[in-house]
């Protein structure tokens, strides 16, 4: 009886050390693969995990830390299928930072503990992980590269503060380039994030100032059409420019110069406006226009103090994040008022392409895009147009503040701010899908 005891308990531990060594051999079989055609950081790339034991799962871990050492993470779980592979291109995370089919899901959907923004001047060293039974199995890393690394990124900048206040973006050694005029929202600044990313596809870029700067208006108000037109100008005279080839393109704010002067001037080759207005609205000083035309000011839109002051106080009792968006609604109930101030979009002699959030809480964007499309359907307009607009998206999702509306980035979080709009995958996705919407309009 002893020595059947003996034998059974020899055949046990036999066989719990076979399957030991079965799981551990498994392990060792696991790899994950990360694969791009580009390693800046609004390139997608390709995770794959194989060796995985079918229809079990695992979850993807991602770890980057941004210029200015902050910490973001993500992580999403996956079912491996039938041949042990997990790749989240073609498969949908059940759980974590994201659900669904999303390629790009582990970056766009990373958090960062403090209250902040990537960071966005230099890239950063992406660490992913493969965890199965609570144990780290595979691990890759792979560089994304900033498009703000000028020298990785191949790019030329010059800072232009004399006819023009400028930075200017170009791709090295090219010439007969296609060129764009950017005009940013009104906070002012310079958008180097956004501008580099269109040099790095090959545009010339002129980020232009038109308040804020040397010798401009401290704010919005009576900046005239002209100084536009002297940085179209400085561009057409540029040798590696293609004179035939010079676009406009506004977000927010910068829509109403853009439009304006597109329906002004000739020689635009096309024209593109994120969250845009239809309007030109009130100057940052009492009774005066944002924008002039041969020192005439052009009409403006603007709502009541008192319809300010009852939609702050029912925001403030209904417990609603501020937002700016029912103020400038309130101002379309002034039927002439909006008329008069309305850009004549039909005047332009080049395509538009009109790009918006569908849940704009700055302002009513995706309404005043729908009626810019109006206006140049009634007028027979003669050259494409085209609205798109993003369900779940706010304001910011194109670029607003600092590394917002890069592809795959994480969106911009205003939790602590006035609210812009959108949910956090809802910007995501449509910072994409704009990206790619835009870039295929300007390129035809």
């Amino acid at each position: 009886m002893r020595s059947v005891f003996k034998e059974f308990a020899f055949l046990f531990i036999s066989i719990s050390f076979m399957t030991s060594c079965e799981k551990n051999g498994d392990a060792d079989r696991i790899s994950i693969s990360i694969d791009s055609d580009s390693s800046f950081y609004y390139k997608p790339i390709t995770i794959q995990v194989s060796g995985i034991q079918p229809s079990t799962e695992a979850t993807l871990k991602l770890k980057f830390k941004d210029e200015k050492n902050y910490i973001w993470t993500s992580e999403a779980t996956f079912l491996a299928d039938k041949a042990g592979t997990i790749d989240p291109s073609i498969q949908p995370s059940l759980g974590g930072n994201y659900t669904g089919v999303h390629p790009m899901g582990l970056f766009w959907s990373a958090k960062c503990d403090d209250y902040h923004q990537v960071s966005t001047g230099t890239g950063f060293m992406a660490f992913i992980d493969v965890v199965a039974n609570d144990s780290v199995v595979a691990s890759d890393s792979t560089y994304r590269i900033s498009t703000r690394e000028f020298n990785e990124a191949n790019l030329e900048v010059l800072e232009l503060n004399d006819t023009v206040v400028a930075e200017y973006y170009k791709p090295k050694d090219k010439e007969s380039l296609p060129a764009i005029i950017f005009l940013g929202g009104s906070g002012g600044q310079f958008r180097s994030e956004r501008a580099s990313l269109f040099a790095t596809e090959g545009f010339a870029v002129l980020d232009l100032k038109y308040f804020n700067g040397r010798g401009l208006p401290d704010g919005i108000v009576e900046v005239p059409l002209e100084y536009i037109h002297g940085a179209f100008n400085w561009l057409k005279n540029r040798p590696e420019i293609n004179q035939n080839r010079i676009g406009i393109m506004g977000r927010s704010m910068g829509s109403q110069p853009a439009l304006l002067y597109a329906s002004e001037y000739h020689g635009v080759a096309y024209v593109v406006v994120e969250a845009p207005s239809s309007v030109v609205w009130f100057g940052w000083e009492e009774g005066k226009s944002s924008f002039t035309h041969r020192n005439i000011s052009f009409p403006y839109a603007e709502y009541t103090d008192e319809e300010s002051e009852r939609i702050e106080l029912k925001m403030r009792q209904e417990g609603v994040q501020y937002h700016d968006g029912p103020k400038f609604l309130s101002a379309f109930q002034d039927s002439a008022m909006i008329s008069r101030a309305s850009i004549p979009v039909e005047k332009i002699e080049c395509p538009i392409l009109f790009i918006s959030g569908a849940d704009d809480k700055m302002w009513p964007s995706a309404m005043m895009a729908e009626r810019m499309m109006d206006r140049l359907a009634n007028n027979n307009f003669n050259y494409p147009y085209l609205h798109k607009s993003y369900d779940d998206a706010g304001h910011n999702f194109a670029g607003g503040g600092q590394g917002c509306g890069i592809p795959y980035l994480p969106p911009e979080d205003y939790s602590e701010s006035s609210a812009k709009g959108g949910t956090n995958e809802g910007n995501a996705i449509a910072a994409i899908e704009s990206w790619n919407d835009i870039l295929a309009f300007i390129r035809k």
